[in-house]
């Protein structure tokens, strides 16, 4: 599978779970439910990338 088709992979993974992909410089915002990161490369996005953190009180 080469890099446009992981991308394009990664895009529908996103609309499925309600993740908007927004540019960030040379990056992307992945913000969503539970879920605000910002990555280099959509390419390789998983499901697992993809899931909220469990909050913890310190």
């Amino acid at each position: 599978m080469n890099i446009k088709e992981q991308r394009t992979r990664a895009k529908l993974l996103c609309a499925e779970l309600g993740i908007s992909i927004l540019p960030y410089g040379n990056a992307w915002w992945l913000l969503g439910r539970g879920i605000n990161r910002v990555v280099g490369e959509l390419a390789g996005l998983s499901n697992s990338d993809l899931h909220r953190y469990q909050f913890t009180q310190r």
